[in-house]
Parts: C-alpha cells; sequence; structure tokens
C-alpha cells in the first residue's frame, strides 16, 4: 500500500485506517510526487517488459529461436522473474499507454530528454 501526499497528519490518519487490513511494514508513506511517480513508473516497467519481449520473439521467428523457451530460461534468472514474459499483440488496458504518455509528458516539461522512455516505447 502506497500513500502519498502533502500533510503528514493526512497521510497517518489513511495509513490508520488501511493497517486494519493491511500489515503496517506494508504501507508505504511518501510525497505526493514519490507516490505518483511509482504509479507512473511501475506502468513504464511492465510496459517495457512487454515490448521487449515482442522484440525478442521476432528475432526468435527470424532465427528458429522458440520464444516460449527463452522466456522460461530467462525467467528463472532472479534477477528477471518470470512475470509479464508472453509475447504477444503488446500492451493494452487503461493505464499503460496513459501513464506512459503522462511520464512523457513530464519527462519533457522539466526539460529532460535524455529520460529513455521518450519515444522508444511504441504506443498501440
Amino acid at each position: 500500500m502506497l500513500i502519498g501526499g502533502d500533510d503528514p497528519a493526512s497521510i497517518d490518519a489513511l495509513a490508520a485506517i488501511y493497517a486494519h487490513w493491511v500489515p503496517q511494514d506494508q504501507i508505504l508513506r511518501t510525497n505526493l510526487w514519490s507516490s505518483e511517480l511509482s504509479k507512473l513508473t511501475a506502468n513504464a516497467f511492465l510496459a517495457q517488459r512487454i515490448s521487449s519481449i515482442n522484440s525478442i520473439a521476432a528475432f526468435c521467428e527470424a532465427s528458429g529461436a522458440d520464444v516460449r523457451e527463452v522466456a522460461r530460461a530467462i525467467g528463472t534468472d532472479s534477477r528477471i522473474g518470470p512475470k509479464f514474459l508472453n509475447a504477444g499483440p503488446g500492451f493494452g488496458g487503461s493505464c499503460f499507454q496513459k501513464d506512459i504518455l503522462n511520464l512523457v509528458y513530464l519527462c519533457r516539461h522539466f526539460g529532460l530528454p535524455e529520460v529513455g522512455i521518450t519515444g522508444r516505447v511504441s504506443l498501440l
């Protein structure tokens, strides 16, 4: 559980409510920007995983490798893990595209064109 805000008392009050269902050590408190960027970044990372395995799938087709075997092999690496390694038509849903575009906008707004997400993810 991630709670972000500008008023520590409000954050603590909300954390106290959630503490009825969520263990205290799983309630993270932070400022508003850190919480928003955490959500945007998490979705950008997941979208990047999907985009990456789809790029590898194209290479597998060209080379004769089996993308399912490659995904299974790299998924056993504890640094990578097996989630979001199924090649397919790309990512969809209501959050990934919106959050990536929001992250791109914020990077440009803050004059950070060097941030890698700003133009390397193809949006469907």
